[in-house]
């Protein structure tokens, strides 16, 4: 079922995608530095996953089909995450346009 995004669903996805923007720019110059690489490769890691998860949520947040934008997540756990909730949307957006029919 496909649903027309408002300005909320419009300004959430560009604040977020903002937040994920600015995770990079840090994540860039952290990584830069050899010394902070050895020391905190793992939490660069986590910094790169973060900015990927918000990119996927900017994504299904401005979707006009948010089903299909979460069937799209290449992410397996995030997207197993949102699927029920997506898939419950739907049905419940298709119920009330046949009640409304």
């Amino acid at each position: 079922m496909s649903r027309t995004p408002d300005m909320l669903d419009a300004s959430l996805a560009h604040e977020i995608e903002e937040a994920r923007k600015l995770l990079e720019v840090m994540g860039d110059e952290l990584s830069g530095d050899i010394d902070v690489i050895t020391k905190h490769c793992t939490s660069l890691q986590t910094i790169d996953i973060v900015m990927q998860i918000l990119g996927h949520i900017a994504n299904v947040v401005r979707a006009d089909d948010r089903q299909d934008a979460v069937d799209g997540i290449g992410m397996h756990d995030l997207k197993m995450k949102l699927l029920p909730a997506a898939i419950e949307a739907t049905r419940e957006s298709n119920a009330a346009c046949d009640k409304a029919a």
